[in-house]
């Protein structure tokens, strides 16, 4: 038995897992810990690991579940809205990233087909890292981790293309009208694959639930992630796309969610193997000979990319500081170049020295990836609020509607929760105003009449023209926790006196956002366990009172008797065991029942069944504790509450056909 590839699995696990335990004792990213861990044991360090191709396969699949899951975690629904960003954004960027990177690497010579191939190695950013440090810092839902996704989509599909150009400026390709039917097959393959998921998928994943296996559940998720993956692959696209449109097959069905919990722990184990198989690749060596070439080549490329990438933001009417973050997001070499740079090679498009300057760049830029993100964060703290050309035709929270304002709500972030708000509040009659980043979302809410401005809650200038001295309260319900502080404090700043309310995702912000100035904060993570043990106590006929004051404590003491181990038993359900056999039913006033035409009083249904009429409705009109002397009529539904034999007794006096017992 060949043990020598569980041996090097052992060794890059334990290795990989030890980089990473160091590096987090020093608060330093997980990633960067992998990466590290892969130049050291990789055959370009130590040579701990005999096998890279099998882990480098492993690695692939790593990336092809990550894929799957961010597929899951959206909606087809969400792409399509997302498309002027996907085409603006990603097809501004490639163009913008190919062009400068051949035009500044024109001095080299070569032709043009060497020029434009740099640019197509630079064009190309880390699906993988970007999206799995954004998953991490729980950012995917913000403005700034919704555009890169945008991006890094439309990069993915740039990959067929670039792979079939490539020997074109080699001078090695076929005719143009090759090229042009490979697109058209590829393009049609992708919507074959969505379509035939659509149709497909639910009625197997019916099928398959029904059986209640577990086992059966996740082998159809690996069959559908993997297959998929492989089908695409074979019409030229890769095979992470693949699997994206796999997951967002699935996240149109209600199991979703577990299809996501039986997908991360694979998506954990193989994302490490990529990161490690990415950091083999560095020689150590090469590096440090050429270290100042490789610096050099490493910040103009990354000067390029934050450059081509935030420009497209601007245009597409965000302002500038989440352009800077999406920049220096982007700013890395993707995995994906490697795939190019192997084929550039081949054909000499590139020299051996210049494609280890290249992977030795590529794989910094990559460790860079976390420290550039928190530049992009620090950057956009200390930004001013703008304005650009694009966002003019959304009118900025500056607009005159907030000063005339006063005593009302003011909403920041246009989400599920901010449209529930505003719905509620307008029915209400309660005045509000709403904050919204999305120029496409205030565009669209303008027309239809809501009084939604472009503008970023944590900039104290735009609250101030939404008339934050004046509010009653503030909502701030936006994914970023970051953004969400900054908010908070600024506007308790602002206005001592305003009610703040947050919703964020996590419970651990509690204390940090009321030390902040909130007054109340809603964690997504616990309110869901709130309604749903509201709910059950219920069900158990607890008194509406006493979960009232149960689910006040919970929230009044931030949530505190949730994160606490059990200490022992409530006395709540002993008081619903009193209730044992009583129940409430409604009974309907049959015509030509005793019932008809009389009183409750003139029945004495309580004195003659022992059953009491809880309340009366008549057609649409619902009257709760009548009155002894009201009049029933035929077709009255009484709802009436007592044991099994006092209900009994009170259906003969308006039903006497009805047998007993």
């Amino acid at each position: 038995m060949d043990l020598h590839f569980l041996t090097d699995l052992l060794v890059v696990f334990a290795l990989g897992g030890l980089v990473v335990y160091g590096l987090r004792q020093l608060r330093l990213p997980a990633i960067v810990g992998l990466l590290l861990a892969g130049a050291v044991m990789g055959p370009h360090g130590l040579s701990l690991v005999s096998d890279t191709h099998r882990v480098e396969v492993l690695a692939e699949i790593g990336v092809v579940i990550l894929l799957f899951t961010i597929g899951l975690e959206f909606s087809l629904s969400q792409l399509l809205r997302m498309s002027r960003i996907i085409v603006g954004g990603g097809g501004g960027q490639v163009l913008l990233c190919i062009a400068a990177v051949a035009g500044a690497t024109l001095w080299i010579g070569g032709g043009l087909g060497k020029p434009v191939f740099f640019g197509f190695l630079a064009a190309l950013s880390s699906t993988a890292i970007v999206l799995r440090l954004l998953g991490e810092r729980a950012q995917l839902d913000a403005v700034h981790g919704r555009i890169s996704l945008g991006i890094l989509l439309f990069q993915d599909l740039c990959i067929v293309p670039l792979m079939l150009i490539v020997p074109f400026l080699a001078g090695q390709g076929g005719s143009v009208g090759q090229l042009l039917f490979t697109l058209v097959k590829a393009a049609a393959v992708v919507v074959g694959v969505v379509v035939a998921a659509k149709l497909l998928i639910p009625p197997i994943l019916v099928r398959v639930v029904g059986t209640r296996s577990r086992e059966l559940f996740l082998t159809l998720l690996l069959v559908l992630c993997l297959g998929t993956a492989w089908l695409t692959s074979l019409a030229g696209l890769s095979l992470a796309l693949g699997a994206f449109l796999a997951g967002l097959a699935i996240s149109e069905s209600e199991y979703s969610h577990q299809a996501m919990a039986e997908a991360i722990p694979f998506r954990d184990a193989f994302g490490s193997l990529f990161f490690i198989s990415i950091g083999m690749l560095m020689d150590a060596a090469f590096l440090i000979a050429n270290l100042p070439l490789v610096l050099i080549v490493v910040v103009a490329l990354v000067a390029i990319k934050a450059v081509t990438c935030a420009l497209p933001v601007l245009v597409l009417g965000y302002p500038l500081h989440v352009a800077v973050q999406v920049g220096l997001g982007l700013a890395q070499v993707g995995e994906f170049a490697f795939v190019l740079s192997r084929s550039g090679l081949k054909l000499g498009l590139i020299a051996s020295d210049e494609y280890q300057v290249f992977l030795s760049a590529s794989v910094l830029s990559m460790i860079g990836t976390p420290f550039l993100l928190y530049l992009g964060r620090k950057a956009a703290e200390k930004l001013p609020q703008t304005r650009t050309a694009a966002a003019a035709g959304t009118d900025t929270a500056g607009a005159a509607p907030g000063h005339a304002l006063s005593h009302h709500v003011i909403i920041a972030g246009y989400g599920v929760n901010g449209q529930n708000l505003a719905h509620a509040l307008a029915s209400a009659g309660i005045p509000y105003a709403i904050l919204e980043m999305n120029p496409e979302t205030v565009r669209a809410a303008r027309a239809r009449g809501e009084p939604l401005h472009y503008g970023d809650c944590t900039k104290l200038a735009v609250l101030e023209n939404l008339g934050i001295a004046r509010a009653k309260m503030l909502v701030v319900a936006i994914s970023d926790a970051t953004s969400t502080r900054q908010a908070v404090s600024i506007a308790r700043t602002a206005n001592p006196d305003v009610f703040i309310l947050v919703r964020t995702r996590f419970v651990s912000e509690i204390e940090e956002l009321r030390g902040l100035g909130a007054n109340e904060v809603i964690p997504e993570e616990f309110e869901t366990s709130v309604e749903i043990f509201a709910r059950v106590l219920h069900a158990f006929e607890i008194p509406r009172n006493v979960i009232l004051d149960f689910v006040g404590k919970v929230r009044g003491d931030m949530y505190e008797m949730l994160r606490q181990p059990r200490t022992g038993r409530s006395s709540v359900l002993p008081i619903a065991s009193s209730f044992a056999g009583t129940q409430v039913e409604s009974l309907e006033v049959r015509p030509g029942s005793p019932g008809a035409g009389k009183t409750l009083l003139e029945l004495e249904v309580r004195g003659k069944t022992g059953a009491s009429v809880l309340a009366i409705r008549r057609g649409a009109n619902a009257h709760p504790n009548p009155n002894p002397n009201e009049r029933l009529r035929e077709g009255d539904v009484l709802l009436v509450m007592g044991n099994r034999s006092a209900l009994d007794a009170a259906l003969s006096l308006f039903d006497p056909e009805v047998p007993i017992g």
